[in-house]
C-alpha cells in the first residue's frame, strides 16, 4: 500500500512528531488498517524531503504510541491492534538515545501512595478551585524541594507550575514583551527556541567554553544590545554538561546586576549531579527566577514543578499560570508533596544517582573515557565531533544503524559556529543491554 504524506508547512511541532501524528490520524479515521506496511525509511525520506534519522524517529514515537512495529528485514506495519505504549526507546529495532529522560522504575510504590490518599479526608480539595499559585501545603513542599536545590525560599514567594516546561513559558510570558531580548547559552534546552517564537522574544546566543557561559561575552552583548534578561542552567548545562564553578557565577550574577537582568534558572538536572554550589538566584535574589523541577531526578511523568519568584513578581506569575493552565494538577502536587515529605523523593534521587554512575562507567568502557564530557552521574554526555563529522551527518548515520542521538543544531541559537557534538541520553533505555548496544554502534562511528 502506498500512503501520501504531507507534513504541515509552519508550526513549532518537530517534524519527527508530525510524523507520528499523520500515522495516528491515518489509523484513526481508517486510512491505514491493521498490518498495513509503511514506506521505507528512505522512500519517506525522500518524500518529505527530511533525513533518514527524522523519519527513524517518527516511526519510533509511532511505536511508542503503540501504532506501528518494525520486523527486521521486513519493514514496518500497523498494529493489529492497540495493545498499549511499547517500551520507551526500544522501539522498532531503534536504540533511542536521543530523549533525556528519567525512566528507571526507581521510585516508591504509586499505588501504595494512592491508598494512602485514598484514606485521607479532605482529598475532594485536590479537585476544587483554588488559587492558580497552588494549594498552601504544595508551596511549602516547594520550599523543602528549593532546600534541596540550595534555594532558600518563601511559601509566599513560591508557584506550583505543571513541570520546568511550563515555569520556563509562563516566566517569559510574564516579564518580558513582545520585542524583548533574552540572553542564552549558545546552545541551549531546545524548548526555549520555540517558546521565545511563539512569544515574540529574541535569543541573544551568548558564547561557552567548559565552563558555561562567558560573563565577559555576556556584559559585552548587554553593552551591544538592549537585552531583558538571561536564560540559564548553570549547574548541569544542557547539552554540555558545562558546570559553572562558584566565581564564574558571581560574576555572571554581577553582570545581571549592572544591567538589570532578570535571571530564569532552569537547574531541572542539578539534584542529578549534586551541585553543592550556590544558585545564580541565590546571588540577585532579586532579579532570580529559580525552577525547582522534578521530572528529570524524579521519574519524567511527575509534571510538577515549584517556580520560586521575587516578591513583586508573584501576581505577575500567577497571572500566567491561569492564562496557560490555570493552575497544577492538585493531585499531582499532592503526590510530589508527600514524597518530598516522607523522604522518598531524595531516595529517588539517589537511586537515579547510583544507576546513572553506573550508565556513566559503561559509555566510559565502551567510548573510551577522552571521548565525551560528562559528569559522573549525569543522565546524558556531550560527544564533540571528531574531525571530519559534522554533528548533523553523525546523528544521521547513527539513526541509519538504528541509534538515535540529539545533534548540535537541536540546541544552537544563532550563527556562532557552535561546537559540533551530539547529546547522548544514558537514561532514555530502560537497560543497561540496550544501551551498551546503542553505545557500541557509536563507538564504531567514532573509529571511522
Amino acid at each position: 500500500m502506498t500512503i501520501s504524506m504531507q507534513l504541515p508547512e509552519t508550526g513549532d511541532c518537530p517534524k519527527y512528531l508530525s510524523i507520528a501524528d499523520f500515522i495516528q490520524a491515518a489509523v484513526a479515521e481508517g486510512r491505514l488498517a491493521p498490518g498495513d506496511p509503511l514506506p521505507t525509511h528512505r522512500d519517506l525520506a525522500d518524500q518529505l524531503g527530511v533525513t533518514v534519522g527524522t523519519v527513524t524517529r517518527g516511526y519510533a514515537e509511532a511505536a511508542r504510541r503503540g501504532l506501528v512495529r518494525g520486523e527486521r528485514g521486513r519493514g514496518t506495519y500497523v498494529m493489529q491492534d492497540r495493545q498499549g505504549f511499547a517500551e520507551l526507546g526500544q522501539n522498532d529495532g531503534v536504540v533511542d538515545l536521543g530523549l533525556a529522560a528519567t525512566t528507571y522504575p526507581l521510585g516508591p510504590s504509586l499505588g501504595a501512595t494512592l491508598a494512602e490518599l485514598a484514606g485521607r479526608d479532605g482529598l475532594q480539595e485536590l479537585l476544587t478551585r483554588h488559587e492558580s499559585r497552588g494549594l498552601p501545603r504544595h508551596r511549602e513542599a516547594g520550599v523543602r524541594w528549593a532546600a534541596e536545590y540550595g534555594y532558600t525560599a518563601q511559601a509566599d514567594n513560591v508557584l506550583v507550575c505543571a513541570g520546568a516546561q511550563h515555569a520556563i513559558l509562563a516566566t517569559l510570558a510574564a516579564m518580558f514583551s513582545p520585542g524583548d531580548r533574552v540572553a542564552v547559552e549558545s546552545l541551549t534546552y531546545p524548548m526555549v527556541k520555540p517558546m521565545a517564537k511563539r512569544l515574540s522574544l529574541q535569543l541573544v546566543p551568548i558564547p561557552m567554553d567548559e565552563q558555561g557561559l562567558m560573563p565577559d561575552a555576556l556584559n559585552a552583548a548587554c553593552v551591544r544590545d538592549k537585552i531583558r534578561g538571561l536564560y540559564t542552567m548553570p549547574a548541569c548545562q544542557n547539552p554540555t554538561l558545562a558546570r559553572m564553578p562558584e566565581f564564574r557565577r558571581h560574576e555572571v550574577a554581577a553582570v545581571c546586576r549592572r544591567h538589570g537582568l532578570s535571571i530564569v534558572e532552569d537547574d531541572v538536572y542539578a539534584l542529578a549531579v549534586d551541585s553543592s554550589l550556590p544558585p545564580l538566584s541565590m546571588l540577585a535574589p532579586e532579579l532570580g527566577y529559580f525552577i525547582a523541577a522534578t521530572s528529570k531526578v524524579l521519574c519524567d511523568g511527575l509534571r510538577v514543578a515549584f517556580l520560586c519568584v521575587p516578591p513583586q513578581a508573584v501576581r505577575r506569575l500567577e497571572s500566567a499560570i491561569e492564562m496557560s493552565a490555570w493552575k497544577a494538577a492538585g493531585l499531582m502536587a499532592e503526590i510530589t508533596s508527600i514524597w518530598i515529605s516522607d523522604g522518598s523523593a531524595m531516595r529517588i534521587v539517589e537511586a537515579n544517582r547510583t544507576e546513572a554512575a553506573a550508565r556513566n562507567e559503561l559509555a566510559r568502557e565502551v567510548l573510551g573515557k577522552d571521548a565525551f564530557r560528562g559528569q559522573t552521574t549525569g543522565s546524558y554526555i556531550w560527544v564533540p565531533m571528531p574531525r571530519g563529522w559534522r554533528a548533523v551527518d553523525f546523528a544521521e548515520t547513527a539513526a541509519e544503524r538504528g541509534v538515535i542521538v540529539a545533534h548540535t543544531e537541536h540546541f544552537a541559537v544563532g550563527g556562532l559556529g557552535a561546537e559540533q557534538g551530539v547529546r547522548v541520553s544514558l537514561s532514555g533505555v530502560r537497560d543497561r543491554a540496550t544501551l551498551k548496544r546503542g553505545l557500541e554502534t557509536l563507538a564504531e562511528m567514532l573509529k571511522l
